[in-house]
């Protein structure tokens, strides 16, 4: 399972590069794309790793995202979660599945 930061809930959203603090993430299995939201984007401390763990409990195995901090680093390695940077900040969900698929 992919999960892609987003900033919204629709299959054009553009692409959050913030990984901690996107409000939303797309999750692709390869043909269906879902959402969940972050519950932790507008928290103060601690965020990465409570959002990697979210994200591992869905069965994630990589992260398409724009920037990482050294803790959800340390978090996702912890997961054995790959990490995939992208630095185009007007990507949509669907422009990623097309250029990495």
């Amino acid at each position: 399972m992919i999960a892609i930061s987003v900033t919204g809930k629709r299959k054009n959203a553009l692409m959050d590069l913030r990984f901690g603090r996107a409000p939303y993430f797309a999750l692709y299995d390869g043909k269906d794309i879902t959402f969940i939201d972050n519950p932790y984007f507008e928290e103060e401390h601690d965020v990465a790793p409570r959002v990697v763990k979210l994200l591992h409990d869905k069965n994630v195995n990589k992260i398409i995202t724009g920037e990482i901090g050294p803790k959800a680093k340390k978090s996702l390695d912890q997961h054995q979660i790959q990490t995939i940077m992208l630095n185009e900040d007007r990507i949509s969900i669907q422009g990623i599945i097309k250029k990495i698929f």
